[in-house]
């Protein structure tokens, strides 16, 4: 089940957003002693992390997981990890477990059974699963011009290489096996543009057109989504 949460202003959706992520960490660190949150990187985002620094949560008992990571150093700008560690984790969320995706010393497609070894030290069902959408309808890092782009969205595996003619890195991501291993999945996007992709994405058709369908055409997981102009 899908909810479209619709704000006047783009604050208020993150504000909102960062409440809804706050509740579920600390009930979910009440319930267990423990929390998880997978979190993509992106514009939209972005904005998130700085609402989420001002948000109550025991945060040293919570481990945060990037959705995708581009295959380049922390340093360079397309790097999400590096876009976490200047953006969210400093102050209070600075003592989160953080897993890290990228390996330095091997190819993307050579690092997926560490990947997969580091998730599975990883609560599950994920507690809060936080996505971003381009307006291509990608999600995490499952670009519809990707050439495997129909095994991805398919896979039973946990974490897919893509390589997009595109983008000048591959690309590693979560794929929707995992992104719906979750309580609950928040999908925020600002814009008309975007909100014209997402209202298309509500529509019959291939999911490998509008990957982003994955999320919003499946019945197993809630869906909320947070949305301003």
């Amino acid at each position: 089940m899908v909810v479209f949460n619709e704000f006047k202003h783009r604050d208020e959706a993150v504000g909102a957003l960062a409440r809804r992520i706050g509740e579920r960490l600390r009930f979910a660190v009440y319930r267990r002693a423990t929390a998880s949150m997978i979190v993509s990187g992106g514009a939209s985002p972005r904005d998130l992390f700085r609402a989420l620094k001002l948000t109550p949560v025991p945060w040293y008992l919570v481990t945060i997981v990037p959705s995708d990571e581009g295959w380049v150093p922390v340093d360079d700008d397309d790097s999400s990890e590096g876009l976490f560690r200047r953006e969210l984790l400093s102050g209070e969320p600075g003592f989160a477990t953080f897993v890290s995706l990228y390996r330095r010393d091997c190819a993307a497609v050579d690092s997926l059974p560490a990947l997969c070894a580091s998730l599975a030290s990883v609560r599950r069902p994920f507690d809060a699963v936080v996505l971003g959408m381009g307006t291509d309808g990608h999600m995490a890092s499952l670009f519809p011009d990707s050439p495997d782009i129909g095994e991805a969205l398919h896979s039973d595996a946990e974490f897919v290489v893509q390589r997009v003619p595109r983008l000048k890195h591959a690309r590693v991501s979560l794929t929707p096996r995992s992104l719906l291993d979750a309580h609950e999945v928040s999908l925020v996007f600002f814009g008309a543009t975007k909100r014209g992709v997402y209202e298309q994405s509500l529509a019959p058709g291939p999911i490998e057109e509008c990957p982003v369908r994955a999320l919003v055409r499946q019945e197993r997981v809630p869906v909320n989504v947070y949305w301003a102009p």
